[in-house]
């Protein structure tokens, strides 16, 4: 296999999903040979090693454009299952999807932010529009609709179930949102003060305070005590270096990474995800700052999923809308965008 293939990854609070290596494709053979892990199959299948060839190149690299493979992996880097979707039509832009996690892994909540990995994957960057899938189990039926797929027919216990862009993007989360943003000496002013005038603006809009703001700096009483944000924006600025070597706030990134839902990263912020654990083979913008273990893309924001990255203003504000929609829904992130004059 090419070394310097990039593989798709996106990182939730749980679990990750990445485009595997060839030889990971043992575990695929594992995966399938069990029956307890083929629910609605009913028995396992067999993979032999002579088929693996034509299955990476046409779900994995380079992919025939309409099919997407991941395994889903722990925090530990282990496979724990896969998420694909497959038949994908351009002209309907309509793709049926995949899930199965291992038998041993199940009921920890792993299914479920898988597919919402590869949903955001398919939705937001793929250009899909809608994606079916049909299953006959209890469990499989209950996480669609959790999801927000929608029942289209059931026959003889198999029910077929459709979840479209807009549903997905207006699934808003009811709960309100904490943000803590990192404060440090030589901050970027402009950076810094962006985040809350755009999430006010959102408040506005909403008519609630359904984002609470704080600051955590290295004064803080936030940096001892058990406070654990839904989301922690990393501004940059001429201190950060200095920032990282006092240390207390790069310890607080590291207390508080696997408890938060986003992380998100303004020009050399990202500074404070080097070393970060699971950050390996995620993607950074293509700008001039480096950190270890990552991919840098051609574009000035990227969306790992938990991972947010931006290199300049205008990616900044393109981040935070993002993560509104993500959390808000698209309807709030349309007017966000309007009341900041912006179109995407």
């Amino acid at each position: 296999m090419n070394k310097n293939l990039n593989l798709y990854r996106r990182n939730g609070q749980l679990v990750y999903i990445k485009s595997p290596e060839f030889n990971e494709l043992s575990f695929v053979k594992d995966l399938w040979a069990d029956k307890r892990n083929m629910d609605d199959l009913g028995e396992g299948y067999f993979f032999p090693k002579d088929k693996w060839d034509m299955f990476y190149k046409k779900m994995i690299n380079p992919t025939d454009g309409k099919n997407f493979y991941c395994l889903v992996y722990d925090l530990n880097e282990n496979p724990i299952g896969e998420v694909s979707f497959h038949g994908y039509n351009s002209a309907t832009k309509v793709a049926r999807i995949n899930i199965k996690i291992h038998y041993d892994n199940r009921r920890n909540g792993y299914g479920e932010e898988a597919l919402r990995l590869l949903l955001e994957y398919y939705f937001f960057e793929f250009g899909g529009e809608a994606i079916i899938d049909s299953t006959t189990t209890s469990a499989g039926k209950a996480l669609l609709k959790k999801i927000g797929f929608e029942e289209l027919n059931n026959f003889r216990n198999q029910g077929t179930y459709k979840l479209t862009k807009k549903r997905f993007l207006n699934c808003k989360i009811k709960d309100k949102k904490t943000i803590a943003i990192l404060k440090y000496e030589n901050i970027s002013l402009t950076e810094y003060s962006i985040i809350f005038y755009i999430f006010n603006k959102v408040n506005e809009i909403l008519n609630e305070k359904y984002f609470e703001l704080y600051t955590v700096s290295d004064e803080s009483d936030f940096i001892n005590e058990e406070f654990y944000p839904d989301i922690v924006f990393i501004p940059g600025g001429e201190g950060v270096k200095e920032a990282i070597n006092k240390n207390l706030l790069f310890k607080y990134i590291e207390k508080v990474y696997s408890q938060c839902n986003y992380i998100a990263t303004f020009s050399n912020g990202l500074y404070f995800l080097n070393g970060l654990y699971n950050i390996k083979g995620i993607s950074i913008p293509n700008c001039d700052y480096e950190i270890e273990n990552v991919i840098k893309i051609n574009k000035n924001f990227v969306d790992n999923g938990k991972i947010m990255i931006s290199s300049n203003l205008i990616s900044h504000i393109e981040l935070c809308i993002n993560i509104v929609k993500k959390v808000a829904g698209d309807d709030i992130s349309i007017k966000l965008s309007k009341a900041l004059g912006c179109i995407y």
